[in-house]
């Protein structure tokens, strides 16, 4: 997978980015990565564990594009699309535990990351218009796995999310981002690790960047330059049951339980008026 470098990029870029300022347009929107097999930092493959319901492989060591949240020019994000089959789960409803992702930061900015999940706008390539998940969520943890370029370094962040269930054959959209971009304010410093993507899919990685001249869901390559790209990240979970039990049968009174019911009945009937006639003979 071949990148142009960072500084051929430069120059494009500076023409790319309508709207922004004059120091903002010497911001790439990437951070170039080291050659495969770099020590630190994961060459692709399939997560350790890998995703029980989705893997999208490990960062593949060459690219990450820009994803952070922060006012005006440097507020971005990129995102790649999912979609859980169903398989063997009845209900068609999976409980999400955990998603993992490979992010990178410039050394200078550490920071936590957050997660974002958007739905499909219905054409299977973009996540609905704007920067409007249906679901953030913060860090659980994060482990630094090396460096990544120049003054980069490559993180795996884990974000556990209560509560969240997606459905089965639906398209989805994640990012990961840095949440304090305002750590590194004259420039872009968080980005989205770039990975092979899952086995059979394809790679339409899409950014939105609207301080930086990108003001809608765009596919990355159209930004950057080809080839496309797919970025790194897991789903952990489990299929939801299928409505809750029903609760056992109550069982009917026997003839016999009837008849000692009954039998009960008419005691209790012959007591009291026994006690009413006593206290009118008084």
């Amino acid at each position: 997978m071949t990148r142009i470098h960072v500084t051929v990029m430069a120059s494009a870029l500076a023409t790319m980015l309508i709207g922004a300022s004059a120091a903002s347009a010497q911001t790439t929107l990437y951070a170039q990565g080291p050659a495969i097999g770099t020590p630190g930092v994961t060459g692709g493959g399939a997560y350790v564990p890998p995703g029980t319901l989705y893997d999208n492989q490990q960062a593949d060591g060459t690219t990450s594009l820009v994803s952070q949240d922060s006012s005006g020019t440097f507020q971005a994000r990129s995102a790649d699309d999912f979609s859980i089959p169903a398989g063997a789960c009845a209900s068609g409803v999976f409980d999400i535990s955990q998603v993992r992702v490979q992010t990178t930061q410039q050394n200078a900015a550490p920071q936590s990351f957050g997660l974002d999940l958007f739905n499909d706008d219905g054409s299977g390539t973009s996540p609905t218009a704007g920067i409007n998940p249906f679901a953030t969520f913060p860090q659980t943890s994060q482990t630094n796995l090396g460096a990544f370029g120049a003054a980069t370094s490559l993180f795996e962040a884990s974000f556990n999310t209560p509560g969240l269930q997606l459905n089965a054959n639906t398209v989805y959209w994640v990012s990961g981002f840095g949440t304090d971009a305002a750590a590194n304010a004259a420039g872009f410093n968080n980005y989205f690790a770039a990975s092979t993507g899952a086995t059979g899919t394809s790679a339409n990685g899409v950014l939105i960047a609207p301080g930086a001249g990108v003001a809608t869901w765009t596919e990355a390559s159209a930004v950057i330059g080809p080839p496309s790209l797919a970025f790194s990240f897991a789903i952990d979970g489990t299929c939801a049951t299928a409505g809750a039990p029903l609760e056992p049968p109550r069982e009917l009174p026997t003839l016999s339980q009837y008849t000692l019911m009954l039998l009960g009945l008419l005691l209790g009937i012959a007591g009291v008026t026994t006690t009413l006639r006593r206290r009118r003979e008084q």
